[in-house]
């Protein structure tokens, strides 16, 4: 009998402490999920030899817009996985979102890496549809000089329409803006929104639901799909989302207020303004909307 005591306790040491840890990690994925973030980042910070732990590390720096922080994630990631497109990925948009904070002088310096981690990225997952986005985006900011071309970026739209038509025309979309042709845009930002609207599959992410309202309602077109896809962003929004619930609201407050929808378009703005501190524009709409 002692002996099966002893096997049990030897069992219980060696087992109860992977098993807490576990749980633990657990717990941290329900904080994030939950989008209590510091509570997650504090549990992940327990498993600094953990892939995962830091990725999320990482996501949450983002979040946060700690770009240095995310970069110095996402780069002890790739060390062990040189060829994940998921992190070159997420290395290169860290360090892109960071470029775009600093100096244009330590910007420029930077390009050569962002490009090199976006375009293998893409070349690594042919499917990838958010690295060609933002391949399209980089290569028609940029000034020839330094890189940027017109054609890579057709290019790039051109594969996603292949794999997402909503990122197909959302690309599209931006190459008309920054040529300056509106019509072409809008027609453009259509063709997105009713792809979306026909697969709802097509939004593969809770961000493409915030580009579509934002830039129907900018556009003043398709009023209730850019309330719908604005809705679904707010009720999704979680810490891989870049912009606050609160402009959601806005928009939407917006889209109501210009159908003389006021009780709408006040609830939607009070919203705004609960969940963004220091929000001068749902201010000012909110007055506008109280005069109606």
């Amino acid at each position: 009998m002692t002996r099966y005591i002893v096997t049990f306790l030897l069992f219980a040491l060696c087992f109860c402490p992977y098993v807490g840890a576990q749980s633990n990690f657990e717990i941290g994925e329900k904080f994030l999920n939950h989008n209590e973030i510091k509570k997650a980042k504090s549990v992940f910070k327990e498993f600094p030899n953990d892939l995962k732990a830091l990725e999320y590390l990482g996501d949450i720096a983002g979040f946060e817009k700690r770009w240095d922080d995310a970069i110095n994630y996402y780069e002890k990631l790739l060390e062990t996985k040189p060829d994940s497109p998921k992190y070159n990925f997420k290395l290169g948009g860290a360090m892109g979102m960071k470029a775009l904070e600093i100096s244009k002088f330590k910007a420029a310096l930077m390009i050569g890496d962002i490009k090199t981690y976006l375009n293998k990225a893409a070349e690594l997952d042919k499917n990838h549809a958010e690295a060609r986005r933002v391949l399209v985006e980089l290569y028609m900011q940029l000034p020839v000089i330094l890189g940027g071309s017109k054609d890579v970026a057709e290019k790039f739209k051109a594969e996603l329409h292949s794999i997402n038509k909503v990122d197909a025309y959302l690309a599209e979309a931006y190459i008309h803006k920054y040529e300056g042709n509106d019509e072409l845009m809008e027609t453009a930002i259509k063709n997105a929104l009713q792809q979306a609207l026909d697969n709802k599959k097509l939004v593969e992410r809770n961000y493409l639901n915030y580009e579509l309202g934002e830039r129907a309602a900018a556009l003043k077109i398709m009023p209730d799909a850019a309330i719908y896809f604005l809705q679904e962003y707010a009720e999704n929004y979680n810490y891989k989302d870049l912009k606050s619930p609160a402009w959601a609201h806005y928009h939407i407050a917006q889209i109501q207020a210009s159908q003389n929808n006021q009780d709408k378009a006040l609830t939607h703005v009070n919203k705004a303004l609960a969940s963004k501190f220091n929000f001068p524009e749902a201010e000012k709409l909110k007055r506008q909307i109280l005069e109606m």
